[in-house]
């Protein structure tokens, strides 16, 4: 059983590698270096605070309800993800694939679970609750978000699932307290 686990556990950490390296090759070969930087730009925090700071005045019942359980969400998400970080250790792609320097420094050693990603989808998801008619167009953008990570060369693609899910499960955390959902 335990054989199982490992080899299943390899498998896995193979197939991580592949596609990270695919999804690297395919980045050099297009020449997205700017873009790619934008999207991840977008992901650092500052669109959620003037998200915050001006829905509740836009519309002000929805907008409420997006500032308080977006405050909610990060008091929840913030220290799992610290201790998520510190638990698994996991080292960045650039530290694993020596033949890879990432193309902007990351905020932190670890790279499991992505943050920016974790963040993307607590906001897209209290986002498709509060505002339904951009759900598709708040997942994609935190999809991209995760995805620029990669393409960073600073998250291997399970650390941007593992992101997904957590910031998913706070998101609907969060507006089950604040909102009643």
């Amino acid at each position: 059983m335990i054989q199982r686990s490992i080899l299943a556990l390899q498998w896995l950490a193979d197939l991580d590698a592949r596609l990270f390296l695919g999804l690297n090759s395919l980045h050099q070969r297009m020449q997205l270096e700017t873009l790619v930087r934008f999207i991840s730009f977008t992901g650092d925090g500052y669109l959620y605070l003037l998200m915050g700071l001006t829905l509740p005045a836009l519309f002000p019942e929805q907008g409420m309800t997006f500032l308080l359980a977006g405050l909610l969400a990060f008091v929840i998400e913030l220290p799992i993800y610290w201790v998520l970080k510190r638990s698994f250790k996991r080292r960045r792609p650039f530290n694993v694939v020596q033949a890879l320097a990432p193309i902007l420094k990351p905020s932190d050693e670890f790279s499991f679970p992505s943050g920016h990603t974790t963040a993307a989808f607590m906001i897209a998801g209290i986002t498709s609750v509060c505002f339904p008619d951009i759900s598709l167009l708040a997942y994609s953008w935190a999809a991209l978000i995760g995805l620029s990570r990669v393409m960073l060369k600073v998250h291997f693609i399970s650390d941007v699932l593992a992101g997904m899910v957590l910031g998913s499960l706070v998101a609907y955390l969060s507006l089950s307290v604040t909102a009643g959902y």
